[in-house]
């Protein structure tokens, strides 16, 4: 498949009279002609979208103990919905892992600012990209 954004659809006579002969109607089809359309740009369209903000259904199956267990909770005065608080303590793993991720990868950069041969190594990789760019 094209890495292309652009991309052109064309629509012939026989295409488009075998859409109505289906049933559609004129203008829940494409007219015969070509016609171009762009892929992506939604962010660019929609620059404070957050995933986070965002629901996404999907059927999974978790043990019947789980459930009953959230099931139970959710009962109580003032809580939330199950799906909420299993989302809930999903999102506090997750968040858990990516805090570990970034002590990780904090530790691991700052062994390599202590270390000298690594910041040699650095330095002239960087003065030669320099050179390459000059």
């Amino acid at each position: 498949m094209s890495k292309s954004k652009e991309f052109t659809v064309e629509i012939s006579r026989a295409e488009h009279d075998r859409k109505l002969a289906e049933g559609l109607l004129e203008d829940e089809i494409l007219s015969v002609g070509k016609h171009k359309f762009n892929r992506g740009g939604f962010r660019a369209r929609h620059p404070k979208f957050k995933l986070k903000d965002t629901k996404t259904r999907i059927n999974i199956c978790v043990d019947s103990d789980i459930l009953q267990h959230f099931r139970q909770r959710a009962e109580s005065p003032h809580s939330a919905p199950y799906q909420t608080q299993i989302n809930n303590e999903l999102r506090a793993i997750m968040e858990r892992d990516l805090a570990q991720e970034k002590t990780e990868i904090d530790s691991t950069a700052k062994k390599l600012l202590a270390n000298d041969d690594f910041l040699d190594a650095l330095s002239a990789k960087l003065k030669a990209k320099e050179l390459q760019t000059a």
